[in-house]
């Protein structure tokens, strides 16, 4: 069989809090190695955001942050880290509208101290024990990264707040408080054109999954975007397959479907 390039979403496709990374997706993406193709890990999580247990899997190469970090076989192909000027009138944006957010970078996750979201996935507390050293205060002197996430309370005004940033940033909206910010133009179809352009692949031999917001333009643009039987309703509108949920199997039954495994 020609070799095929497989690109998986984290959250809600390959892993998710309740179970982690079901045993089935671990046999199927072992089985898709085994098979001579090729499978990435495409995300919306930054780099500093993955954990090492999915990164052992095995995986060829990692797209994170919407497709503004690209790397393949541990080696980088490209990597968009804002610019001084764009990051900083964001950050002193959000700031102004009293808006929480997080910079995401390769390398490093920046944030506020900070009680609003006590308790909740966004607390800087959560965030503390799951990456630990990891996570740095947002000073307004340095700070390197790609995306940024905005967690919204009632009394934000966000839509003032991106009148101003716009220009800079494309925003994906997972639900009336929580909002990705993306660098203009980027999204998880960039890094897979890197991908398909650095290793010759034609797109006739693409696959994706994914469940998210943030997966629609990549299972769009792939030959065969496969939805996860848990997927957001747009999404599930978009994709050639559906296949059952993460609980139920999902990844390993849509690989065996297309014959992959």
């Amino acid at each position: 069989m020609k070799k095929k390039a497989v690109f998986f979403d984290i959250d809600g496709t390959l892993y998710n809090n309740n179970i982690g990374i079901p045993e089935s997706t671990i046999q199927g993406i072992i089985e898709l190695k085994k098979n001579g193709h090729l499978a990435f890990i495409a995300t919306g999580r930054a780099r500093a955001m993955i954990p090492q247990k999915l990164l052992d899997l095995g995986f060829d190469g990692v797209l994170a942050a919407c497709g503004t970090y690209v790397e393949y076989k541990n080696t980088l192909i490209y990597n968009i880290n804002l610019s001084k000027a764009i990051s900083n009138k964001a950050i002193n944006t959000l700031k102004k509208y009293d808006i929480f957010c997080i910079l995401e970078g390769p390398d490093y996750l920046y944030m506020d101290e900070g009680e609003d979201f006590k308790g909740d996935k966004f607390s800087v507390q959560a965030f503390k024990n799951q990456f630990g050293n990891k996570i740095k205060p947002i000073t307004g002197i340095d700070h390197y990264f790609n995306k940024i996430t905005c967690k919204i309370k009632e009394t934000n005004n966000f839509e003032a707040a991106y009148k101003i940033i716009e220009k800079d940033f494309d925003c994906i909206y997972h639900s009336s408080n929580f909002i990705e910010l993306v660098p203009k133009g980027f999204s998880k179809v960039k890094g897979i054109e890197a991908i398909m352009k650095h290793l010759s692949i034609d797109i006739n031999d693409t696959y994706a999954f994914g469940d998210s917001l943030n997966d629609i333009d990549m299972l769009s643009y792939v030959k065969y975007g496969i939805a996860m039987g848990n997927s957001n309703l747009e999404v599930l509108k978009t994709a050639n397959y559906k296949t059952d949920s993460i609980e139920n199997d999902g990844i390993y039954k849509g690989l065996k479907h297309f014959n992959l495994i």
